[in-house]
C-alpha cells in the first residue's frame, strides 16, 4: 500500500465516525432535544434522560446532590460541621452568573492594559516632544538660520534679538515640560 492510499484510507475512516462518538455525555432535554457535551449535564436533568456517560452504562450516572432525608440525631450532629462548611462555600461561591467573575477579571485586565498602553503612549509623545525642543534649542544656540511665519505666511528670518528671545522661550519650555 502506498502513502497516498493510506492517507485516503485514514481520511475515509475519520469521516465515517459519527460526530456523536467524540462526545462523552449524551442526554435528552425536557423538550426532547438530544444534547452532546464533554461536561456532565446539570443536576436538573433526571437520571433516566442521560443516554451516555463516560465509563458507565446508560442511566448509571447519578449527580451528587445534598441528602435531604432526615438522619438520626447522632449522625446529624456528626455531619453538621461538614454541611455548614459546604453550605458556606456554596453560598460564597454562588454568583448569579457563573461567568461573572471571569468577565470582571477580564474587564479589569483589559482596563489595566489600556491604561498602561495610554500611559506608555503619553510618555513616548513627551520624550519625542522634549527631544524636538532640545534639537531646536541646540540649533538656535549654534546660530542655525531660523525663520518664523510672517503676516502673509511667508518665512521671515529672525534677527539676533528674536533668536535670543526664542531660545529663552524654548529653554523655559524645556524646564517646564522635560525636567521631571
Amino acid at each position: 500500500m502506498n502513502r497516498s492510499s493510506a492517507l485516503y484510507l485514514l481520511i475515509a475512516a475519520s469521516l465515517a465516525v459519527p460526530g456523536t462518538a467524540f462526545s462523552q455525555w449524551q442526554w435528552k432535554e425536557a423538550n426532547g432535544r438530544t444534547v452532546y457535551s464533554d461536561v456532565p449535564p446539570p443536576p436538573s436533568v433526571p437520571d433516566r434522560a442521560i443516554i451516555v456517560a463516560p465509563g458507565r452504562v446508560a442511566g448509571a450516572y447519578r449527580p451528587v446532590e445534598a441528602d435531604t432525608a432526615p438522619k438520626a440525631d447522632g449522625q446529624a450532629k456528626a455531619d453538621a460541621p461538614r454541611m455548614q462548611t459546604a453550605s458556606a462555600k456554596s453560598a460564597s461561591n454562588k454568583p448569579s452568573d457563573p461567568d461573572a467573575d471571569f468577565r470582571e477579571r477580564r474587564e479589569a485586565r483589559i482596563k489595566a492594559d489600556l491604561d498602561a498602553a495610554t500611559k506608555e503612549r503619553e510618555q513616548l509623545a513627551k520624550q519625542q516632544n522634549c527631544q524636538e525642543l532640545r534639537n531646536y534649542a541646540t540649533g538656535l544656540s549654534e546660530g542655525m538660520r531660523a525663520a518664523k511665519a510672517g503676516p502673509d505666511g511667508a518665512p521671515v528670518r529672525m534677527n539676533n534679538d528674536e533668536r535670543t528671545a526664542e531660545l529663552t522661550r524654548t529653554n523655559e519650555a524645556l524646564q517646564q515640560q522635560c525636567s521631571s
